[in-house]
């Protein structure tokens, strides 16, 4: 091959690696008849001509698209999103068995898990069929949400054991690629980056414990639907203890408890049915994502056949709040966090951050093998020193930097909370809420119901927050609602 082919084929890769970039969110424009963004607005990411166009064949864009029509309200468009992500990680439902993406962990060592399919974590199992449910009490179909609250008992109970599975495995696989390798360059510059590679879990939750695996905010909904059915069969005080008892444990937050507390409190003293109760439930803000950085890998892996040799890591960013709070006007309720978003994200990551640091060393090992290799065979064609060699190796670092890449991939419109509040109606059948200025957020007529559920949706990126209400234990109710000055 001649010299100008060698640098061409070296480009050429370059010009192709450059065009498999991970995938980035979706943003929403503003509503082009207000100029203002809103939910909606954000939904029509995901639309074409009114209806959903996302590629259901991309678990995490399937994601996206489910909550960002939540948000908006369309109801069915969401469940029909969220069944399709169901599919893809019903894997995580009824078994224990170590996740699948453990499977796949080192299937990108060459290039990074970035460039591979998004897998899904154990936690989303999770929220999905949480935001089933809720999908489901917001169309007043009580059978639909039955079933859905009955998947999310059984991943709750799952995720733990299968987190500690995760771990387990993750640890275990590390190890045997690196033995698995023969280059004992693969297990020293392992030793030499730990201590930067801490850098990644710099903003960790302190005091994470595995019980904050579960959505405690969806046991605590499940709860409420339970005792506030129209069917006898969902009538069990026992069953309704037991998902309270694990919400306590799983929150991690004293006023979560405090409120769960109450309530289990109050639902004993009906003997497992309640009336009269508004359920205020807010999503606030913006879940946690992550940024990359990166760490030089030690001197003994270079020469002067080789330009760059590193590894790129994710480092977690935690989430950001919105309101902060709810306050109920006429009374002294505001609610409390009962599920922080960053817990059941940060913990996930958490379990995995050495067989990722273990990944990239391995790999950044092996590509720069590669690159000595063919930086050798230039030097041999071209001549060492020459123009020629020294452009193929500048393409071949481009190449290898480009893909040393961290996975930065997150459902990252996900909440930073979910609060509650529990209150009586008001004898007016008005609700009232506010922020913690005081700025009116709503004023909303209360269907005529046994008990009502308010969903409120909050986050910066939105001016206005959006309000669902819906009857619980009658199906078919309707509301009407008017928030901060429009109908």
């Amino acid at each position: 091959m001649t010299s100008k082919g060698i640098v061409a084929l070296a480009l050429t890769g370059v010009c192709l690696i450059t065009g498999c970039t991970p995938q980035q969110a979706v943003r929403g424009s503003p509503d082009p008849a207000t100029g203002e963004t809103t939910y909606r607005s954000l939904a029509a990411a995901y639309l074409e001509d009114g209806k959903p166009a996302y590629d259901s064949g991309d678990l995490l864009e399937t994601l996206r698209a489910a909550k960002a029509f939540h948000d908006a309200g369309m109801w069915v468009y969401s469940s029909e999103a969220f069944a399709k992500a169901h599919e893809k990680l019903s894997w995580k439902e009824d078994t224990i068995d170590t996740p699948e993406e453990v499977a796949n962990f080192f299937g990108t060592t060459l290039t990074s898990s970035a460039f591979g399919a998004y897998q899904g974590k154990i936690f989303e199992g999770c929220l999905i069929e949480y935001y089933q449910a809720l999908n489901a009490l917001m169309l007043g179909d009580e059978a639909t949400a039955r079933v859905a609250f009955n998947r999310l008992e059984v991943r709750q109970h799952n995720a733990v054991a299968q987190l500690k599975s995760f771990a387990e495995t993750v640890n275990e696989k590390s190890g045997e690629a690196m033995e698995d390798n023969n280059d004992k360059k693969a297990g020293q510059s392992l030793e030499q980056v730990q201590e930067a590679s801490r850098t990644g879990l710099k903003s960790i939750p302190e005091g994470l414990k595995d019980a904050y695996m579960r959505n405690a905010a969806g046991d605590v909904l499940s709860a409420v639907f339970r005792v506030t059915s129209s069917a006898r069969q969902d009538k069990s005080l026992s069953r309704v203890g037991h998902m309270l008892e694990e919400s306590v444990r799983s929150t991690g937050n004293p006023e979560g408890a405090a409120l769960v507390a109450g309530l289990r409190e109050d639902i004993e003293g009906g003997g497992a049915r309640l009336s009269g109760r508004v359920f205020i439930l807010l999503e606030d803000g913006r879940g946690p994502g992550f940024e990359e950085f990166r760490i030089d890998l030690p001197v003994f892996l270079a020469s002067d056949k080789v330009l760059y040799s590193g590894v790129a890591l994710p480092s977690f960013v935690p989430g950001e709040p919105s309101m902060g709070s709810l306050f109920v006007v006429g009374t002294k309720a505001r609610t409390v966090v009962l599920t922080d978003i960053n817990n059941l994200a940060a913990l996930e990551f958490k379990k995995a951050y050495s067989g990722i640091v273990a990944k990239s060393v391995l790999s950044a090992v092996i590509k720069t093998a590669v690159q000595y290799a063919a930086n050798n065979e230039a030097d041999r064609q071209l001549g060492q020193g020459s123009l020629g060699s020294l452009l193929f190796k500048m393409a071949t670092a481009a190449a290898q930097y480009h893909l040393t890449r961290a996975d930065l991939r997150a459902w990252d419109n996900l909440p930073n909370t979910i609060q509650m509040a529990v209150v009586e109606r008001p004898a007016d059948g008005r609700l009232a809420l506010q922020d913690a200025t005081g700025r009116h957020l709503a004023s909303i007529d209360l269907p005529d119901a046994a008990n009502v559920l308010v969903l409120v949706r909050t986050t910066d990126e939105v001016p206005e927050p959006a309000v669902h209400v819906a009857a619980l234990g009658r199906v078919g109710s309707q509301s009407k609602m008017t928030a901060a000055g429009r109908e």
